[in-house]
């Protein structure tokens, strides 16, 4: 369960950014990210698969954050540009 809300946290960061290379790069991590969850109910995953996935989910996360982070300063930048 914590894994699914974890990658639906990086997929609604995701849905509020501009589409781009990037984003759409990021959201097919996602979704393979939840295609493997989705296994989990055939066939439940060992500790290491579950602690890969989660790892791979943290850096989904930081590389949106990143994303996020680039765009809120380009329109501070922009912003100040302006005045």
């Amino acid at each position: 369960m914590i894994v699914r809300e974890a990658i639906q946290g990086v997929f609604h960061h995701l849905q509020h950014l501009l589409p781009s290379e990037k984003t759409d790069e990021l959201l097919a991590c996602v979704l393979d990210c939840w295609q493997k969850t989705e296994q989990w109910v055939a066939s439940p995953p060992t500790d290491r698969e579950q602690d890969a996935l989660m790892k791979r989910i943290l850096t989904l996360h930081l590389a949106v954050t990143k994303l996020e982070r680039d765009a809120l300063l380009a329109v501070v930048k922009g912003s100040v540009a302006t005045r």
